[in-house]
């Protein structure tokens, strides 16, 4: 395999000296992708490392790159003992909107750090998921703080209906911020039921 990955740089390398741009532009982004791909071998190593400053540097370096392995690596970042490198990973993977992210979130959940934990709520508020009312619910009475308005928030962006039943109860809570969460929650929710009210009044046209 290194024999033939130098036969592809070299013949890479005489491609940079092509006469036209669009080969020469070709070349240099498949340099780039195979150099990518080395550098995840080394940067996997080094986001496992026991230091943070390290491994956390790499995670990055890997989110940059992207890509299939990149993907992987920052999945499996979601369990480092690093508290800062988990944060990144949950950052790192939110953006690519991929589907297996939302699974890979649902399991991280009682992740031991409150601030890990508040990022993947973040996250899944943006990720439609219709298991997650059900999730979220139980946890929303084992919580508290900043973990429960983030519950708050993210059942109320998700849209699901039936959290207006769990939620009505929270517009009690001694908390002026639970409180108001609960408000903005109802509201996205309420804008939801109106609309599904609305398309359930209009008649297909003849």
């Amino acid at each position: 395999m290194e024999e033939t990955l130098m036969r592809i740089r070299l013949a890479l390398t005489l491609a940079l000296r092509d006469q036209e741009q669009s080969v020469r532009t070709e070349a240099a982004q498949a340099m780039e992708r195979i150099e990518g791909v080395s550098a995840l071998e080394r940067l996997a190593a080094r986001a496992e490392s026991d230091d943070t400053p390290e491994a956390l540097r790499a995670v990055y370096a890997v989110g940059n790159i992207g890509g299939e392995k990149a993907f992987a690596i920052l999945l499996k970042a979601l369990k480092s003992p690093h508290v800062d490198v988990r944060a990144a990973a949950v950052k790192l993977l939110a953006p690519t909107r991929d589907p297996r992210v939302v699974e890979h979130f649902i399991q991280t959940l009682d992740d031991p750090s409150p601030d890990v934990k508040i990022l993947i709520l973040e996250a899944l508020g943006d990720l439609r998921e219709p298991r997650l009312s059900e999730i979220l619910t139980p946890k929303l009475q084992q919580s508290s703080g900043p973990t429960r308005e983030a519950l708050i928030t993210t059942l109320g962006r998700q849209g699901d209906i039936r959290a207006i039943e769990v939620l009505l109860p929270f517009l009690m809570d001694g908390a002026p911020t639970i409180r108001q969460r609960v408000a903005e929650a109802l509201g996205h929710l309420g804008v939801r039921a109106a609309e599904a009210g609305e398309r359930k009044g209009i008649s297909p046209s003849t």
